[in-house]
């Protein structure tokens, strides 16, 4: 469990580098739709997870365990604009393993992988993804082709969307097969690898944390090998990744690059610890194992179900899978309930300084762009927001033209936005033609 928090905070160190620590008191797009008071806000974002380390390692009591599954639901709530897919993943493992016996935790790291693995395929397999130029994968990979200041080569850009999708799909597979789990990390190290690079080694550091427990049946990690060999392959793939990590256009600044190295590093030290672990696996022989097994097969089925009918969007473990809210995919169909409303906003005449201190001028910025409309829940608080600073944003609500391809406003009357968590992304184009990339 400690390493699974230790991964969730890895990713929210990250988030902190990236966006600075005024970031850490933002309350006004919430993924719960509960907008904290600052001060807690704050600590959500940044006491919560190391406390809940502290208590991981030192506290092994259901009360400390307890309590840590409390404090990471207090970072979640302190969330805004999007809880990534490995938060969601990160933070489910961690509550699971603190309420299972430890004999059990390896299996379901195992049983936790495979299922992501095989509905981020399975979520790939359609006519956008596989076929467009729209396609996440191919975007994607030509962004990062770019970034390296390489030419496009437009057949690997055409073949990586199928590619991904057996990757993914054989992993799964072999993590499900007995003996076949070595066979499933190396896949995993090296599609993890790929994804850190190219810009988000948070979710490749929680995969591998599970790994690592997939490897450590007794509940102790003990890599079986030199410990040069454990400081080589960190060091060595720190290296790799400042020299190949990319996200953003220009010359990356000194921070930036030990950033970029400080990844690589936490990732190649987890990948060793994986590798050179004695454990052929995980303990099958407890009674315990068919149920664990039909839990997680059970959740993943309702997960996959959820996102297939169009109930949500994120949270689906399946990143880039060119599924959208709205458009010509496989998720505009009848659906279990309404979707959220999506709202037109207006820059005000007049922005009050303070309001900037609210609300990052960033996200305003994007918005209140003419080519945007926003999730009814975020456009909730930022009137809120703004009506304390005694302006407002004008929402809109936007409706499908009839027969169109982009939002229109609604010719009926305007509801006013509600009180929504954020199961579809904050900020989404107007065109239904634009891509979107979750």
């Amino acid at each position: 469990m400690a390493l699974i928090v230790a991964g969730l905070l890895f990713h929210q160190i990250n988030r902190l580098w990236e966006y600075g620590f005024a970031s850490a008191g933002q309350r006004y797009a919430p993924v719960f739709g509960i907008r904290l008071p600052r001060r807690t806000a704050a600590a959500g974002q940044l006491a919560a997870l190391p406390v809940a380390l502290l208590l991981a390692l030192t506290t092994p009591s259901l009360a400390g365990r307890t309590a840590a599954v409390l404090l990471i639901a207090l970072w979640m709530l302190a969330t805004q604009v999007r809880l990534s897919d490995h938060c969601w993943l990160g933070a489910v493992a961690a509550a699971v393993m603190a309420f299972t016996p430890s004999p059990l935790h390896a299996l379901v790291a195992e049983d936790l992988l495979a299922g992501v693995y095989l509905t981020a395929a399975l979520l790939k397999v359609n006519d956008e993804y596989l076929f467009t130029e729209r396609s996440a994968g191919r975007v994607v990979t030509a962004h990062y082709l770019r970034l390296l200041g390489l030419p496009d080569f437009p057949r690997l850009v055409r073949a990586v969307p199928a590619s991904v999708i057996v990757v993914e799909l054989l992993a799964g597979v072999l993590a499900c097969v007995p003996g076949a789990e070595r066979w499933a990390l190396g896949l995993a190290i090296l599609m993890h690898l790929a994804f850190g690079v190219s810009g988000n080694y948070p979710f490749s550091v929680v995969a591998l944390a599970l790994w690592v427990t997939v490897f450590s049946p007794d509940g102790r990690i003990e890599p079986d090998g030199p410990a040069w060999a454990l400081w080589a392959a960190a060091f060595l793939v720190g290296l790799l990744s400042a020299a190949t990590g990319r996200t953003a256009k220009g010359r990356r600044s000194a921070g930036w690059l030990i950033k970029d190295f400080y990844q690589g590093v936490v990732y190649g030290a987890l990948c060793a610890t994986a590798v050179l672990s004695a454990a052929p696996g995980p303990n099958r022989s407890s009674l315990w194992v068919p149920f664990a097994h039909g839990l997680v097969a059970l959740a993943f089925a309702a997960n996959f179900l959820l996102v297939v009918a169009g109930v949500k969007l994120e949270w689906s473990f399946a990143m880039f899978t060119s599924l959208r809210p709205f458009g010509r995919s496989w998720l505009e169909r009848h659906r279990l309930r309404e979707w959220p409303r999506y709202y037109a906003l207006t820059l005000p005449a007049r922005i009050p300084k303070s309001l900037l201190q609210d609300v990052d001028p960033t996200f305003v910025y994007l918005a209140t762009r003419d080519e945007n409309v926003v999730h009814e829940g975020v456009v909730h608080h930022l009137e809120a927001v703004a009506r304390k600073h005694a302006v407002t944003f004008a929402p809109r609500v936007m409706t499908i033209a009839p027969g169109g391809r982009e939002l229109v406003p609604s010719p009926s009357q305007q509801p006013p936005p509600r009180r929504r968590f954020l199961g579809y992304p904050a900020v989404v184009p107007k065109s239904l033609d634009r891509r979107y990339l979750a």
